[in-house]
């Protein structure tokens, strides 16, 4: 036996408060004879023993009050004894996945011709459900792409017609979050007031999304369910009709990228999608780029059957500002989803860049801060144009100060010798500020005194002790933890770096940071290393950025490898971050915001404006979206901005066709104790059939009522007032002399 309520069964405890009375108020009696003593002692002999017994049983009655009264309260339930399901209400949470795959068309059962994206048809199905569960039953919906989201109207009906909405929603879920998803529901479960509880998980079933990992998920969440105080049944729902997937074209856009990934007013910024055509037959496609609900450019795309093509577009932003592009086939396709694709783009201004150099030469492209100009502003320098996203100085090993750190987002510093102690404690101060400090090693650098340097656990710059600088011939690689990421194009351009000179560095490993390397020599020595130093970042490049060490500069990774290490260094602009959607927004208070400030005004895409109480000493978090585009939070005249958009893995994940086949799926139900159903009416005639534990509270409430009045029975019986008419009168024979006695 268990409890639906299970703490108000300590209540019981209560018995104990008429046995305390009792004890507590027993009489004293003083025994005193007197004359008639004699007349009354047969009559009182008889009736002291009924007394006695009926005040036992008042007392135990009493004691069983509150034992009764608790029990009932805590609702008592037996799940071996079987009792009839069809008529017994039940909880019933419905978790359904809501992911990109699910806006998949499939044809009906119905009428020829009639098709339903996989959300419609799990819509239509569960609000079968909604409408055939049992009276007194009560019913939620998990909405399981992220970020999660509950819907908990209880009444199956409000339900039914809410779950319309989901039709023409313009909401875009991340992926399924089966973990999160099945824990909300639990959740709400353990509050219902329904013995009989089930989870029933709607789905498409992707193959890409339920992958073998799924299945040892799916087995915990079994045990989890199973071993709550009331357990949790639960069980699978297929949302794909038997009839199997449309057979009709489709369009899908697989990917975007931007080229380089930040621009400038003025700047152009190249964008490349990826389309794939799933049907026998090729087919011409108009592409549309969208900025905002202008139309920016138009073109047509030829896809080959089964088979991928790629558009590109140019655009150039005249202003900094927060902009959602969005590209989409104008197609008539039967998939409206997944042929549009968007991305969150933040036009910055440029960011200031100090220079210093410590060879600097009066020819042209002999010094190493002419191949970083360069490579950071190649529009102006190349073609006199605006649009690079820095503006550059360059200045003396001994020409700078720290006022003009104040004055910048980044520094370079390229083939230094040394520094002095004032401005390794500048450098060190202006990257915890959030600025961005790149060091490039050449042939003026004198490695003992760079060794000498304060390391960055002691407050200084030093990740490491270097070795002095040597011939070496060889290449570079990346590793498997990158601080950024590079194109396909950059990649293979890396793999005809070759190196003459370089210096060689041995990472401090007992030091309390963990630098990353980026990019290594191809005998594993670090090349570039990157470690974050309070709100900031630096690099260390272990070879000069000149053509003396490497033909580095000469090849086109140049350019995009410097600019990404300068954007992933600067927090540029203030409050500007991006996740992938569905992920939460957490920002790091402390970098932008002032202590004074203990509220945010947050407003996230297509969600109302909502104050969030943060402590500004520590990350917070501002929430999460279901739609792709620009967050803010506002705090006076602080202003953080934050990107939400698919993720090109999840999306991919997504558009992948293969459903799970139908032995996969039984396969993962048998595991974690489930049953699999292909549709409403399967579901509901399994539930039917049946049986749930019995409840046994009204019991206990009829017990409770006849033990009240079983005591007010015994109450009055005991009564001074019921005794003296029950008491029985003096014999009739005594003598007149002992009459007189006994007055």
């Amino acid at each position: 036996m268990t409890f639906l309520n299970a703490l108000l069964a300590f209540g019981a405890t209560a018995f104990s408060v008429p046995l305390i009375i009792h004890l507590l108020n027993r009489s004293k009696y003083l025994t005193i004879d007197w004359g008639a003593m004699q007349f009354l002692d047969s009559s009182v002999k008889v009736n002291s023993r009924r007394i006695q017994w009926k005040q036992v049983l008042l007392l135990l009655i009493r004691c069983l009050i509150p034992v009764l009264l608790a029990l009932a309260m805590a609702r008592p339930l037996i799940q071996s004894w079987k009792d009839t399901a069809g008529s017994t209400p039940m909880s019933l949470a419905i978790l359904l996945d809501d992911s990109l795959s699910m806006q998949s068309v499939h044809e009906t059962q119905g009428r020829v011709g009639e098709n339903r994206t996989r959300l419609q048809q799990a819509v239509m199905q569960i609000q079968k459900i909604l409408e055939e569960l049992p009276g007194g039953s009560d019913a939620a919906i998990i909405l399981g792409g992220k970020p999660v989201q509950l819907w908990a109207e209880h009444q199956p009906s409000e339900l039914a017609q809410r779950l319309v909405s989901l039709n023409d929603r313009i909401e875009s879920a991340g992926r399924l979050d089966l973990s999160e998803g099945a824990r909300e529901a639990a959740n709400w479960l353990d509050k219902s007031s329904n013995p009989r509880r089930h989870l029933l998980v709607v789905s498409d079933f992707q193959a890409s999304e339920w992958k073998p990992a799924v299945q040892d998920l799916s087995r915990d969440i079994a045990n989890q369910l199973s071993g709550r105080s009331v357990p949790i049944a639960w069980s699978f729902l297929n949302a794909v009709p038997a009839a199997g997937q449309s057979r009709e074209a489709n369009i899908s856009i697989q990917s975007v990228e931007t080229i380089p990934s930040q621009v400038a007013p003025q700047g152009k910024l190249t964008i490349i999608a990826s389309l794939q055509n799933d049907s026998q037959e090729p087919i011409v496609v108009p592409l549309v780029l969208m900025d905002g609900l202008d139309e920016v450019q138009r073109q047509s795309v030829s896809i080959a059957g089964n088979s991928t093509s790629t558009a590109r577009f140019v655009w150039s932003p005249t202003k900094a500002e927060d902009t959602l592009l969005k590209i989409f086939a104008d197609h008539d396709d039967s998939n409206p989803k997944d042929h549009s694709i968007a991305k969150v783009l933040r036009v910055r201004e440029p960011a200031k860049i100090l220079i210093i150099d410590g060879d600097r030469k009066r020819e042209a492209m002999q010094s190493e801060s002419d191949f970083v100009r360069l490579a950071l502003t190649p529009f102006s320098l190349l073609r006199g144009e605006p649009g690079d996203l820095f503006t550059t100085s360059v200045v003396d090993a001994g020409g700078w100060n720290e006022a003009m750190l104040k004055e910048v987002q980044g520094v370079i510093c390229c083939n230094l010798a040394d520094l002095n102690p004032d401005q390794r404690k500048w450098l060190r101060a202006f990257v915890e500020r959030g600025g961005g400090l790149l060091f490039s090693l050449g042939d003026k650098v004198q490695v003992d005194k760079l060794n000498a340097w304060e390391s960055v656990a002691d407050g200084g710059l030093r990740i490491g002790n270097y070795a002095a600088r040597t011939p070496w011939e060889g290449s570079i690689k990346p590793t498997a933890s990158p601080a950024f990421e590079l194109s396909k194009a950059s990649l293979d351009s890396l793999n005809s770096v070759r190196f003459v000179a370089r210096n060689t560095l041995k990472i401090d490993e007992s030091s309390k940071v963990s630098p990353v390397v980026s990019l290594a020599y191809e005998d594993d020595h670090p090349f570039l290393i990157s470690l974050p130093i309070g709100a900031g970042r630096c690099f260390w490049m272990t070879s000069g950025c000149d053509e003396g060490d490497s033909n580095l500069p000469s090849l086109p990774v140049f350019l995009p490898l410097i600019q990404r290490m300068m954007t992933t260094t600067i927090r540029w602009p203030a409050g500007w971050s991006e996740t992938p959607l569905g992920e939460p927004w957490i920002e790091n208070n402390n970098i932008s915001l002032k202590p004074e400030v203990k509220k945010l005004s947050v407003q996230l895409p297509g969600a109302t404006t909502q104050e969030l109480a943060i402590d500004p000493s520590k990350p917070v978090e501002l929430g999460t979206a279901r739609l792709e585009g620009v967050a803010q939070a506002m705090a006076g005249d602080v202003r953080l901005y934050h990107g939400f958009s698919n993720s090109p893995i999840d999306r991919k994940q997504e558009l992948a066709r293969p459903l799970l086949a139908p032995e996969e799926l039984e396969s993962i139900a048998k595991s974690a104790s489930a049953s699999v159903h292909s549709d409403a009416n399967r579901w509901l005639d399994k539930e039917r059939s049946n049986s749930s534990g019995k409840e046994l509270w009204t019991w206990f409430w009829l017990g409770l009522l006849a033990m009240f009045f079983a005591e007010m029975f015994l109450q009055q019986s005991l009564s001074p007032r019921t005794a003296k008419t029950m008491a029985p009168s003096a014999p009739m024979n005594a003598s007149p002399s002992s009459k007189r006695g006994a007055a």
